[in-house]
């Protein structure tokens, strides 16, 4: 059960009501325990469905691309530096249009409800990128497209590559908003235990889909897809339907109290980019995500290199989801009790020294189940430290960033990021391709990909330790408030 309070309510606020229920506020939201649930559900519904495409398309589609013939280089762009350049361009002005959004359906479902048909549309392209290809090449072996003959093979790959686009720009209103809602319907006191339980829902879609999808979806690419795209849409529409917000205060104005796109650009670029702190965090994300530009090649390195089977991949994945899933909520309690900003600090430097482990195959080859063995030691290892660090990222992101202008500090942090690694994935290919041409390397230049990633995270480090120093400065554990700018 879901009802309107008459005013703004407290967060953190809980009460009794005629009947002896609890209620839940979260804003204007009330909730009896039994409607929280039902809001909880379908929010982590969405997270099942989404996680299935945010983590299992990245590992996917390198294989896919490498066997249609991309270059590394063009691997990475198609993969990555494009979706990359339609966040960098799209995920400010949708976050921030977002936040001061008032309408019949709230402020965030709107932009979900509208790009959803999108995206399953493309999806569903997508698996019939081969189908498509026949239709525009027939019988013939090339085709003159704007001057330039293209091949099958060449045709496939542009084909396949403006369909990822367009699913880019659809997905962008998802990957930009989805998370924003949390903060929105969930109460502030229920957000870690909610968190802890989004993060196991993600983690177990990751093990279903590695243990009994991955290992077909070559073989089935285009079933699959179909079937992906018409399920992301029910599963979607659903959560748009039953999860309702609730009424929010006006919009605040911008810096110069006037409207518009150029004074919106003012206040964003003012609020976001002025205070040293927000850098220091900014930076740190940024960094980070550019020393993974090259994990692309992990999924190549262990089938191609490593000489690994995809249904040993999918064990793989599957198992560490199983072993993530069992100690998520147990990490989400340390999380909690020793701070999210503390834990994120300490374990982002423990977990810096795991590429050099990878380093390992570079220098040795142990055989196919040597090398799976060592995969295991290494994943499993370290799994632990890396289940705590996820469930601290998310709480450590609402702990540090303003509240009301969520969506605009997470927008402002994505736009550096995707700005960035819009060229760091094409940069990493560009290293993979100079292995392979310039110094004779085949399927062995895959295993350089965990040195990109120790030299990018040096400077992650150096800005992780500067943020901490500043949130310190700032009040700390007990006394922090986002510095206004």
């Amino acid at each position: 059960m879901i009802q309107q309070a008459p005013s703004a309510v407290s967060q953190t606020n809980q009460s009794i009501d005629t009947h002896g229920r609890k209620i839940h506020t979260c804003g204007t939201l009330q909730y009896t325990t039994f409607g929280l649930i039902a809001v909880c559900f379908w929010l982590l519904w969405g997270d099942f469905i989404w996680c299935l495409f945010e983590q299992a398309l990245p590992n996917l589609l390198p294989l896919k691309l490498k066997d249609l013939g991309a270059t590394d280089t063009m691997n990475q762009v198609l993969n990555r530096s494009l979706g990359c350049a339609v966040a960098f361009i799209f995920a400010p002005a949708i976050s921030m249009t977002s936040d001061r959004h008032r309408g019949r359906f709230g402020r965030r479902i709107p932009f979900l409800m509208w790009s959803t048909p999108f995206v399953g549309l493309f999806l569903v392209l997508l698996g019939n990128y081969d189908l498509l290809t026949n239709l525009v090449i027939g019988h013939s072996k090339t085709i003159s497209l704007l001057g330039f003959d293209l091949g099958r093979t060449g045709l496939s790959l542009l084909i396949f590559g403006v369909i990822l686009v367009a699913y880019d720009c659809s997905t962008v209103f998802v990957s930009t908003v989805y998370y924003f809602l949390f903060n929105d319907v969930v109460p502030e006191k229920l957000m870690a235990r909610f968190l802890a339980i989004y993060r196991m829902v993600g983690v177990a879609s990751i093990a279903l889909y590695s243990k009994f999808i991955f290992p077909h979806v070559l073989d089935h690419f285009r079933l699959t897809f179909t079937i992906a795209g018409i399920g992301y849409v029910i599963g979607f529409m659903l959560l748009c339907f039953f999860v309702k917000e609730g009424q929010y205060p006006p919009p605040p104005e911008n810096i110069d109290k006037r409207k518009g796109l150029i004074s919106s650009a003012k206040t964003f670029a003012k609020e976001c980019f002025t205070h040293r702190f927000y850098w220091y965090f900014f930076l740190t994300c940024t960094f980070q995500f550019v020393s993974w530009q090259s994990g692309s090649f992990a999924t190549l390195r262990n089938r191609d290199s490593l000489h690994l089977t995809m249904q040993q991949l999918g064990n793989l994945g599957f198992y560490g989801s199983i072993v993530s899933f069992c100690i998520m909520f147990p990490a989400a309690w340390l999380a909690d009790k020793f701070h999210p900003v503390r834990v994120y600090v300490v374990l982002t430097i423990i977990q810096f020294f795991r590429p050099f482990l990878d380093c390992i195959w570079i220098f040795k080859d142990f055989g196919p189940h040597g090398n799976l063995v060592g995969l295991y030691i290494i994943g499993l290892g370290i799994l632990p430290i890396a289940a705590i660090q996820s469930a601290a990222e998310i709480p450590m992101y609402m702990r540090v960033l303003p509240r009301e202008r969520y969506g605009q500090f997470c927008s402002a942090n994505g736009m550096l990021r995707a700005f960035a690694m819009m060229f760091g994935a094409a940069l990493a290919g560009m290293m993979m391709d100079s292995l392979h041409h310039h110094f004779g390397m085949d399927e062995w230049r895959y295993r350089y990909y965990p040195v990109w990633i120790v030299f990018w995270q040096i400077p992650s480090i150096a800005c992780l330790l500067l943020f901490y120093r500043e949130w310190k400065r700032l009040g700390g554990t007990e006394n922090y408030k986002p510095p206004e700018a």
